[in-house]
């Protein structure tokens, strides 16, 4: 007789980190395998969680400070050593099989407390560039998952390339003209979709409220889907207001999107910024793109991530330079005025070495079901 095999998951922070577990941990479910979750103190990814049925525990961590304040990094220390005793204490009770990292400073002390518990462990790094705490917490991690490509990377001994989860309804996102319908836009203009990331994107909303101003005192035709963020909903609803855009047929400002693989299809080109998850994404839909890194990213890995379609033609990498705004205005006015370009750009992605994101999570299970090995008698 054999019980379920059991994967204890560190993830949360930001939504990066957290859907791709998610994603995950739907398919171990499908597969027999029971999942319970870390996540930080009160963690935005609890209500998820709790409506999927997954059960969770809480560990209050904060990230490694990365300036000298002592109080600082002693406060870090005393944090980190207590959720390293919890995680021990849970997995302990919870007996995995395995546990895995996505990125997060929870990782950390979760798989270091698994090298400790004699559990096997692995990591995902989603970005190109590896994160301090996956930096860290890979020279504990036996195996290391990898979203996209890392250059240089001092762990390739014990990497592999699977991709980046994406949730499973990305595989039924409905086509453009259905999209578009339920939308209620022109079946034939030009329509731009907008967002940024739970790192904030308060720079790239008002650049792209003001392009559609000025786009439309110039007379072009287009349509845009805007997804500010909850912050910034006000500012950007007034600038549309203000611009006597707000409210127009073709022109939707929401501040928030759970099905965003609805918005997706009724899109010609997206402008959002290069988060490995949007990025796996992108790619999967072989949406084309004008990518925006977030310039305070972890040692520029946002930039790293937008490269893996713009180096195939696949996006335009446009950096928040002193002249950003008008850059991003004169890319937008551009592809109005040669929507042909955006089909080369489309056929370009299959050219980047991101893999199928749907197919992600079944390679990361493969992965995992190596460490964990036989079914427990």
């Amino acid at each position: 007789m054999t019980v379920k095999k059991r994967i204890l998951i560190a993830s949360g922070g930001t939504g990066g980190h957290f859907y791709p577990a998610f994603a995950l941990a739907v398919e171990l479910r499908a597969r027999g395998w029971q999942a319970l979750f870390l996540v930080k103190k009160e963690d935005l990814a609890r209500p998820a969680l709790e409506d999927a049925d997954f059960p969770y525990a809480e560990l209050d961590m904060v990230s490694l400070p990365r300036g000298l304040n002592p109080l600082a990094h002693a406060a870090f220390l005393i944090k980190f050593f207590r959720s390293m005793a919890l995680a021990l204490r849970i997995i302990k009770d919870f007996g995995p099989d395995a546990v895995l990292g996505t990125g997060s400073y929870i990782s950390f002390p979760a798989v270091i407390a698994a090298r400790l518990g004699g559990v096997p462990s692995a990591i995902h790094e989603s970005n190109a560039s590896f994160g301090l705490s996956n930096r860290i917490a890979a020279r504990f991690a036996d195996k290391i998952a990898l979203g996209l490509p890392v250059k240089n990377n001092p762990f390739a001994y014990k990497s592999e390339l699977t991709g980046t989860p994406i949730r499973a309804f990305f595989a039924k996102a409905p086509g453009a003209k259905e999209s578009r319908e339920r939308l209620g836009l022109d079946p034939d203009a030009m329509t731009f979709l907008v967002f940024g990331g739970s790192q904030g994107a308060g720079r790239l909303n008002s650049a792209a409220s003001a392009a559609a101003a000025r786009l439309r005192d110039k007379g072009l035709k287009f349509q845009l889907l805007h997804i500010t963020g909850r912050r910034d909903f006000e500012a950007v609803r007034s600038a549309y207001e203000k611009a006597g855009l707000y409210g127009l047929p073709g022109i939707k400002v929401m501040d928030y999107c759970e099905r965003i693989d609805e918005l997706y299809p009724a899109s010609d080109l997206v402008i959002s910024r290069s988060g490995a998850s949007t990025i796996a994404e992108l790619a999967y839909l072989s949406k084309p793109s004008i990518l925006v890194p977030f310039p305070a990213s972890a040692s520029g890995h946002q930039k790293e991530n937008a490269l893996a379609l713009a180096a195939c033609g696949g996006a335009v990498l446009l950096e928040e330079s002193p002249g950003f705004e008008d850059a991003l205005e004169e890319a937008m006015r551009k592809f109005i005025a040669r929507p042909a370009s955006l089909l080369e750009m489309a056929r370009s992605i299959s050219g980047a070495q991101v893999p199928d994101a749907v197919k992600a999570s079944s390679n990361l299970l493969g992965l995992i079901e190596g460490l964990a090995g036989g079914a427990k008698p």
